[in-house]
């Protein structure tokens, strides 16, 4: 944080743990209860925002965050349409198998890498939403780009804005943010229409405006960000195109549940 230029990097980083460990109770409360309504709303504008770029007809495609509980915000927008969250499992695998039951108890869909694009297009032509995320550094970096984040180069997957481009779906950047009182919002950063024709250039560049977006949002709230992840690692770009790649110029990259990411801490 303080590399990044963040004021009161302690006091915000403490207040980060403050909120992942707030996350992690918050899921168990959430699998314990069914499918109970979790606390979380979408303000007004970006409700707009959401509403029209649904309105498209070609479904969205979210570029999302590790931003306040990102579970819960997920959990709340499977309550409005269909939504598939591209995720990987994770290391450790009772963790993971509570984790992805309680999501998919909430009503989302979740599929791993292998397969993603399809399932993805099937969705969209639905209408309904894919969300990937777009703030950890990508297993293989053949076909991400760098772009500035926090003040320093990093390694971004191409993935969601070459769904969107290829599908004609617009890319949503979204984030959440825990509010006193418990309660928890969703904003739309920006949303990025893509051009009647696939291009890579719209994908370099919606790539680079999403990230933008996002650093906007962690710096006026950088308690709300997941710092724990190396965000700015270097990966060697001779590694071979997997499967989803080929597909789809980028791997989904490796999402994190509250409850991993606590243990982690």
């Amino acid at each position: 944080m303080a590399a990044a230029g963040i004021g009161r990097p302690r006091a915000e980083a403490a207040a980060m743990y403050r909120s992942l460990g707030t996350s992690a109770l918050e899921i168990l409360h959430v699998a314990g209860r069914g499918r109970e309504a979790p606390h979380v709303r979408i303000d007004a504008p970006s409700r707009a925002l959401w509403r029209q770029a649904l309105a498209r007809g070609r479904g969205v495609v979210v570029a999302a965050s590790h931003t306040g509980n990102w579970d819960l915000a997920a959990c709340a927008v499977a309550r409005e349409v269909e939504l598939l969250v591209v995720t990987k499992r994770l290391r450790v695998q009772s963790i993971d198998a509570f984790w992805q039951s309680a999501r998919a108890g909430q009503g989302l869909h979740l599929g791993e890498a292998r397969g993603a694009v399809a399932r993805a297009r099937g969705v969209l032509r639905r209408r309904g939403a894919v969300a990937m995320m777009i703030d950890q550094a990508p297993e293989s970096a053949s076909h991400a780009i760098d772009v500035d984040f926090l003040g320093r180069a990093a390694l971004v997957d191409r993935a969601p804005a070459a769904l969107a481009a290829a599908c004609r779906a617009p890319l949503v950047v979204a984030a959440s943010r825990r509010e006193e009182g418990g309660s928890h919002v969703i904003v739309v950063l920006a949303v990025i229409e893509p051009p009647p024709r696939p291009s890579r250039a719209w994908v370099t560049t919606a790539t680079a405006a999403a990230t933008r977006a996002l650093d906007g949002f962690v710096r006026v709230h950088p308690s709300q960000w997941l710092w724990l992840h190396r965000r700015w690692k270097r990966l060697d770009r001779a590694g071979e195109r997997t499967t989803l790649e080929a597909q789809c110029p980028a791997r989904p990259t490796r999402s994190s549940s509250p409850a991993e990411a606590s243990k982690a801490a």
